[in-house]
Parts: C-alpha cells; structure tokens; sequence
C-alpha cells in the first residue's frame, strides 16, 4: 500500500528535478575545437554523417560529479534503430583521455565516471554499422564519497595488502600493466557471510578502463585464490561485480584487484589496463541469531508459510526432495541485498538444495539459484522495493532428501540499477476506431536514471489528436481507494470477433497532457532529481487516448509499462 511519504518522495522528485530538455546536435563538432557545448539534463538528437564521422560534446562542472553520458535507440516503438557506439570523456583540449566505454546495456553506450569541478570534452564514435541517428542522455550524479585509499607499494600477494572495512568504497590505483602491479584489499570475518563487492564510477581519473577481481583466503605471502577464476565483464569494462563461491567462514581474506585481459585495441579506443579506480564492497553476515523450525506441512504457499525469517537468523527443517517446497516469509523494508544459502545439518543431512524468491504474490518468481545434487545454492540478489516476499528452499532433485540449515542475511545495496519494463499492448491495450491498439514504451537503452531527461513515448493513436499519460506508484489502487485494474469502457473487435476491454491500470498521481502528430504519435518527458529516498522506487505509467466514436467516454487506453529509479543506468 501507498504511504504519505511515498506520494511526498514521488511528486518532489518529478516536478523539482531539472526541466526535461531535448535538443539538436549542431555540426559541425567534429573535433574537440568545434565540441557542442551541453548540460546536465539534456537528451541529444544527433547523428553520424559517415561512419568514420565523430560527434565531440562540451561540458563545465561548478562542482565534482559522477558524470555519465549515454546512448539511447531512435526511430520508433514498432521499428526501433540503434548503433553501436563508443564514448570517451576526455580534458579540455580534448588530448588526455580520462575515461572510455563501448558497452552497457546491449550496444547502448555508457561511460561514467568522477570528475572534479572544471572543463571536459567527450568523443562519440560508431563502432560498428551504418551511419544514421542516434540520441545521447548526459547526466551528473552526487559523488559517492571515498570511504579510504589504497596503502603504499607493495600491497599486493607478497607485500602489506590495504585494509578494507566491509560496506565501505575504497580507491585504488594501478600505476603498470598486468603482472606488474595487483592491489590487494584484506578483511577479517568473525562468523559465516557473503561478501559483496563491485567496481563503478566512484574513482578518480584516468579511469582504470580494464581489470579483473578475486578473493583469497590466508595471510600475506601465503594467499590462496578461491574459485575457478577471475571476475571479470565484457559488458562494461569499468564495472566489475564480484562473488565467491558458497559462504565463507571466520578467516582472513583479500580482494585482488589487477589488470584484466582484455584485447589491447587500437587507440583511441584502446586498453591500457592502468589508472584509478574504485571498489564498493558489502557483508551480508549470516549469524543465525535465531532458528526457526519448519511449520507444518503444506508449507509451500503465501496462506501457509513454513515460518518468518528476519535478517540474521536462520531456518531448520526437512526436505524430502524436488517436489517439496518450503516457503519463508521475509519482510523487507527498502533496497536490499538478500543473501541466503543452506547447508546439511543433523543426522541425515541434505546434500543439495535449490532457492527461489518469490513475490507477494507469490506468483512472480524475482530470482532463482540452482544447486545439485551435492551442492546447496547461493542466492545473493537486490529488492529494490519494500514489500514482503517469500524464500523456497527444495531440494535439487526427486530423489536427494534430508535436514537443512538454511541462514539468511542481507545488506544495503551496492547500487540499484535503473530498469524498465513494457507490456505488450496486444495483451492489455484496447483496440481504437483507427483499428490499432495503442502503443507506449521507451526507445532502448532509455534508462530512468536521476538527474537524465527521461522520455516515453505513445504511438498507435488517433492522428493530430491528443492523449494523456498517467504516472503513478501503484498499479492496485487509484486514487488511494479505487480497485485497479479499472473499466472505463470497451473498445474495438479483437479476431474473435469479442470487445477489448478498456482498463486503466496506473493510479493516475499525475497526468500528462500529449499531443499527437499525423501519425498518431507523441511523447512526453521529465527529469527525476536525485534523492536517496527515491531509489528503488517504482513508478507506473499508461496512456489514455482520446478516440471520441470509440465509447462514451471517447477514450481508448494503451499498454501499461513500469520503470524502477535506481543509482546505476544499467
């Protein structure tokens, strides 16, 4: 259910933030000598000339930033166009790079990074494909504070490691190549845990554009590696997350941090494997503060839970294969990192085990981990939303029975990312007297992230018209009391020759006025100021449409879509 604060957070967010802003690319900007001057807030329509032609942008900071800017798809809902580009934030004088990327989500481009107050040039390139449109979101958020630096040199397997204090951000910096220069960052744990741990934009420049993680077990000089191998990821060659295998124990540990391996490339987009960079990091501590035992069977379902289980404590009870399902309730209160992970216990231990996190419903399976037949999975996975949820624990397979500890911790998130999500229109928009069910969504790679000119576009509807999006934080009561979803009418025949139903299914907290062009297409837009309160919120949105000769109302509605506000665009 919707709170006070939860209407206060949303409406402050949406109509205090920056004026949503789209605007042209102006050639020529070839060269750092001609870059389009930009600012924080604006989304870019531009376009290449040829597919060796570089588009260069110019921005100022009146104070430090964690800077980002981001590739989004054109064209339209039904026939997007995207391209694969590279981006690279770079000094004034555009001749010292600082950071690059070429990758994020899908072929959509994001480099971020933290720069101090002054003057900076960024270069787009095509990577790969044809020259035609595209469009750009630059953005600037808070600077995620340094918590402590890396110790002096030697710090690595055979020097002094740096201390890290687990659900700090650290920098550190390697100054030579992989295998000249590894950093290793040590931690003591006084009971079982799962340690998490990430590489992001929280570092300085130049922006350490490759590099791999693992953990290690002993003390310096005798460090053991643990896992098959180094993290390491092709998506975003900044971004690294790290995870260990199972749960670790009392023990001393360490994170290495070095060089990755990837392909050097050809300047300017090359690797150089050197440079600053950062590391966030988490304990989900696992102490089994209580125990709770097993309900009664059938325990396998939202009305009849095996138990409740709060962060910290643990569960003890019985599998007697696949097919048996125990189901725990947890109560979570905003963005959370939930770990679980079970172990055999008692005279006939279980050897393996599966988990699966449920929603309130619990119809919507939001997460999942596979064990076998010797082996208990490891569930570690951010709720960005309060709510209550439901943790299954089966065994792997029909056969492998017996007694489980299952322990349960959890931490704040390292970040939470920005997603969308779009239902198809042919399941749950009305059809219109145009024949068409109307269409809303988001271009890809349009990502909700604060502070960047969010767009949502409506297609499909009445020419040189006009349609009205609603936005609002439930998508199960309107205006605080109304049931949703909601009929306001029916619509057009589907083939079965049967009346669509025209059902509202976002309250409309807020309503957006939408004029259509000839082709029955529109947009609107808003930027989101950044709020600590607001991440993780979830906000949905529908289009109603008017078609006067549809129904009495003259309106028809569109598909609904949701989007969650996070810290990170991808």
């Amino acid at each position: 259910m919707r709170t006070v604060s939860t209407f206060l957070s949303f409406v402050v967010a949406l109509t205090c933030g920056l004026t949503a802003q789209k605007v042209n690319e102006v050639e020529p900007n070839d060269t750092a000598a001609t870059a389009q001057p930009i600012a924080p807030g604006q989304h870019i329509v531009a376009s290449y000339a040829t597919t060796l032609d570089e588009d260069w942008f110019s921005f100022t900071l009146t104070a430090p930033g964690q800077v980002h800017l981001h590739t989004v798809g054109t064209g339209t809902l039904s026939l997007g166009v995207t391209r694969d580009n590279r981006i690279a934030f770079y000094d004034a004088a555009g001749t010292t790079r600082l950071a690059w990327n070429d990758l994020a989500v899908g072929t959509m481009a994001d480099c971020g990074v933290t720069l101090p107050a002054g003057s900076y040039t960024a270069r787009v390139g095509l990577k790969a494909g044809t020259a035609v449109a595209y469009d750009l979101d630059f953005y600037v958020l808070p600077v995620n504070a340094i918590d402590s630096v890396e110790a002096a040199e030697p710090n690595g397997a055979t020097g002094v490691p740096s201390a890290v204090t687990l659900g700090d951000t650290v920098e550190g910096e390697l100054v030579t190549a992989l295998p000249a220069d590894e950093d290793y960052w040590s931690f003591t744990l006084g009971n079982r845990g799962i340690v998490v741990a990430a590489t992001y934009d929280d570092g300085g420049v130049p922006q350490l554009d490759n590099l791999a993680l693992r953990f290690h077990s002993g003390v310096p000089g005798a460090w053991t590696a643990l896992g098959a191998g180094d993290a390491t990821n092709s998506q975003s060659h900044r971004v690294t997350t790290l995870a260990h295998p199972g749960m670790l124990i009392a023990g001393s540990y360490a994170i290495a941090v070095k060089g990755g391996a990837a392909v050097v490339g050809t300047p300017p987009w090359d690797f150089t494997k050197t440079g600053k960079y950062s590391l966030r990091t988490g304990l989900i501590d696992l102490p089994d503060t209580s125990i709770v035992p097993e309900g009664a069977e059938p325990n396998d379902n939202i009305l009849t839970p095996a138990g409740v289980l709060g962060f910290g404590a643990a569960a003890t009870g019985n599998s007697t294969g696949s097919l048996d399902n125990d189901w725990y309730l947890i109560a979570v209160g905003g963005p959370t990192t939930i770990g679980a992970m079970a172990e055999g216990t008692g005279g006939t231990p279980l050897a393996g085990s599966g988990l699966r996190l449920w929603d309130s419903t619990g119809l919507v399976a939001v997460a999942s981990a596979s064990g076998s037949a010797t082996t208990h999975a490891k569930l570690v996975f951010t709720i960005e939303r309060a709510g209550i949820y439901y943790l299954q624990i089966a065994g792997p397979t029909v056969a492998v029975t017996g007694d489980y500890l299952l322990h349960v911790g959890a931490c704040t998130p390292l970040y939470v990312s920005s997603t969308t999500r779009v239902e198809p229109a042919s399941t749950n928009a009305c059809i219109g007297s145009t024949g068409l069910r109307p269409l809303i969504g988001y271009m890809q790679g349009e990502t909700p992230a604060f502070g960047s000119t969010f767009i949502t576009r409506v297609e499909r509807t009445i020419p040189s018209s006009f349609a009205v999006g609603i936005v609002g934080v439930s998508n199960t009561l309107g205006f605080g009391s109304i049931p949703l979803p909601y009929l306001l009418g029916f619509g057009g025949l589907d083939p079965q020759n049967q009346p669509t139903p025209c059902y509202v299914r976002a309250d409309p907290l807020i309503m957006i006025a939408v004029l259509t062009d000839a082709a029955g297409s529109g947009e609107y837009s808003y930027n989101f100021t950044y709020a600590p309160s607001g991440i993780g919120l979830k906000v949905f949105q529908q289009a109603l449409c008017f078609d006067p000769t549809l129904n009495a109302l003259g309106l028809s509605v569109s598909n609904d879509a949701s989007y969650v506000l996070g810290d990170r665009p991808f």
